[in-house]
C-alpha cells in the first residue's frame, strides 16, 4: 500500500484503522505502514487506530471546530461540556486549553499532537441539557450554557470537596455573566442528581450570589 493511496481518505474528517483495511489486507503490512506512515508524519494518531491526514488538518481553516468534532468522536457518547464550554462564554477567570467533556461510561483522557482531550463520568440521567451545531455537515454535540455550569459543580462537588463559601469562591467562576434565569436552570439540572452536596452547593451559590 502506498502513501498515495491515503488521498481516497483526504474527505474524511478522521479514519480508523479498519478503514485502512479495504486498502491493505495483510495485518502485518498494515502495522508496517501505519509506523511508517506516523513515523514520517503523513498522518496523526488521536488514539490507538483513531487518526487524521496531517494534510487534510493543516488545510483546515475552523480548526477549533474541527477539534470539537473529534473530541465528540474520540469517546462516544460525549459532549462538549464544564470548563472548556465554560471558558466560551467568559465565565472562568483563567484560560482553558483542554477539551472537556463529559460521558455516562468512564472517565478517560487522551493526550495527541491535536491536544488534550478529557471526558468526565456523569450519571446517564444527566446526559441531556446540550444542543447540536455543525462542522460543515457534522454535528457537534456541545453544553448549553447552563448545563456546563452545572457539570462544572456536579463534578467538582460530587465526592470529597467541602461544601463552604471559601470552596465556592476560589471557582474564579463570573457568576456576573450568568444571569437568574439561566440559574434556575441550574437548579433545575440540580433536581435530577440524587447528590445532597451538589444540592447543597447550588443552594449555597444562590445564597451568595443571586440572593
Amino acid at each position: 500500500m502506498k502513501a498515495k493511496e491515503l488521498a481516497r481518505f483526504t474527505p474524511l474528517l478522521f479514519f480508523t484503522k479498519e478503514s485502512l483495511r479495504s486498502l491493505e489486507k495483510n495485518e502485518d503490512s498494515l502495522n508496517s505502514n501505519l509506523k511508517y506512515w506516523l513515523k514520517k508524519g503523513v498522518i496523526l494518531s488521536l488514539k490507538k487506530g483513531f487518526y487524521v491526514l496531517k494534510e487534510r488538518w493543516e488545510k483546515e481553516l475552523a480548526r477549533d471546530l474541527y477539534l470539537e468534532y473529534l473530541a465528540n468522536k474520540l469517546y462516544e457518547p460525549s459532549y462538549l461540556s464544564s470548563e472548556y464550554v465554560m471558558g466560551k462564554y467568559s465565565l472562568l477567570t483563567e484560560a482553558v486549553y483542554t477539551l472537556t467533556s463529559v460521558t455516562p461510561k468512564t472517565t478517560r483522557s487522551f493526550k495527541n499532537r491535536l491536544g488534550f482531550f478529557n471526558y468526565y463520568s456523569i450519571s446517564s440521567r444527566l446526559f441531556e441539557g446540550f444542543e447540536i451545531k455543525k462542522f460543515s455537515s457534522a454535528p457537534i454535540l456541545i453544553a448549553k450554557k447552563p448545563k456546563a455550569v452545572f457539570d462544572f459543580l456536579y463534578l467538582r462537588f460530587l465526592k470529597s470537596t467541602p461544601v463552604n463559601e471559601k470552596e465556592i469562591a476560589e471557582l474564579r467562576v463570573n457568576w456576573e455573566n450568568i444571569n437568574e434565569k439561566e440559574f434556575r436552570e441550574i437548579q433545575a439540572y440540580a433536581r435530577l442528581t440524587q447528590s445532597k452536596r451538589v444540592k447543597e452547593t447550588i443552594g449555597l451559590i444562590k445564597r451568595m450570589y443571586y440572593a
